[in-house]
């Protein structure tokens, strides 16, 4: 009986020491996950607690209008465009980080150095050096007679390439890291090996690398998928997802639709569709790994 004790009280003091990631967990994304899906069943007025229920109306309103169907086309470009090009320049990276050379701790923190800049600063910075007569990217172009008139960046044609090249910039870092801690757990003896028969870096990266550390690639690809998907700050901080849509994601019109037009549950509605269509994303890749895994 006694031993019986024992073991509960151990069983439990495990539990305590994650108590309090599980408050942090419960209290910073349970509680407001599961307070708006309450709000998007609801009509509540800005500033206040209470509203009006109106039960499916807010989905039924967002289905309707044409804006959520752009934004919603806008957000898979972008999270897909996004997708490709951050994990593919990622594992470029990665490979090269791996080799040994005079110099790679000085590459590392180069290509860490997007990361740790704020969003805000690089997107006031942005909007400068991108103007089509005073922006200092024009004028390089220009005296390297690359264009011979200036470009619009951040015109309707140019708008959404020109953030997907900023936002993959700016995210490739997490990429790196998380592909280069996968790529520097094999065993250098094989690649050794390899050498020794003949193999060179392409046939190495393809027939060793890619191969075992495929799982990672898969995780990467859906953290920056998601990540992505749920990006505000860049876009509003550059175009407020214009001109006109042409820019405007989901996200973005959650922050139009609560702080613009103050619809509080509508906007709470378009959040629990984001969450949906991330959760079905989810299940779909991993499935898709998992069969790739058996086959």
């Amino acid at each position: 009986m006694r031993k019986l004790r024992r073991q509960t009280r151990v069983s439990l003091s495990k539990y305590l020491y994650i108590l309090p990631l599980i408050v942090l967990v419960l209290f910073v994304y349970v509680y407001p996950l599961i307070r708006t899906i309450i709000f998007s069943f609801y009509k509540i007025p800005f500033g206040q607690a209470v509203g009006e229920f109106i039960g499916f109306e807010n989905y039924i309103n967002i289905v309707n209008n044409f804006e959520f169907w752009i934004s919603l086309r806008n957000n898979f470009v972008w999270a897909f465009a996004n997708l490709v090009i951050q994990l593919t320049i990622a594992t470029i990276i990665a490979a090269f980080l791996n080799a040994e050379f005079k110099g790679k701790n000085l590459a590392l923190s180069a290509v860490l150095l997007p990361w740790i800049i704020p969003t805000v600063a690089v997107a006031s910075v942005i909007r400068w050096v991108l103007l089509p007569h005073l922006g200092i990217v024009n004028v390089i172009l220009q005296d390297l007679k690359v264009i011979g008139q200036p470009i619009n960046f951040l015109s309707t044609e140019n708008a959404m390439m020109t953030l997907i090249s900023l936002s993959s910039w700016r995210f490739i870092p997490i990429g790196v890291l998380l592909v280069l801690a996968a790529i520097q757990t094999i065993p250098k003896e094989i690649y050794e090996s390899t050498r020794v028969d003949g193999a060179n870096s392409i046939q190495q990266f393809f027939f060793i690398t890619y191969p075992m550390v495929n799982k990672m690639l898969w995780f990467t690809g859906f953290i920056i998928f998601v990540w992505n998907f749920n990006i505000l700050d860049l876009i509003w901080l550059i175009t407020q997802g214009g001109p006109g849509m042409v820019t405007q994601t989901l996200p973005i019109m959650v922050f139009r639709t609560a702080f613009r037009t103050m619809r509080l549950g509508e906007s709470s509605a378009i959040a629990v569709i984001i969450a949906g269509i991330l959760v079905c994303v989810g299940i779909i890749y991993f499935s898709v790994m998992k069969k790739g895994e058996k086959e």
